[in-house]
């Protein structure tokens, strides 16, 4: 692997970091908006992040192995 491969990976790793971040904050403001308590939003939010980035990392070593 070339340092510019490594590289984009980083900067990918960084970007499904953020986007799952963000589609937790999106889940905990939902689950507040709908009435749930701060602990079970926590819940729901993290539970959309950690599932949002499972699938982004799953769908990025696919593409990184047939890319290499």
């Amino acid at each position: 692997m070339s340092v510019h491969i490594l590289v984009l990976l980083m900067l990918a790793l960084g970007v499904g970091l953020a986007l799952a971040l963000f589609a937790g904050g999106i889940a905990f403001g939902v689950a507040r908006w709908g009435g749930a308590p701060v602990p079970e939003a926590i819940n729901r939010g993290s539970f959309v992040a950690f599932s949002a980035m499972v699938l982004f990392l799953t769908l990025l070593a696919i593409i990184a192995t047939l890319v290499t």
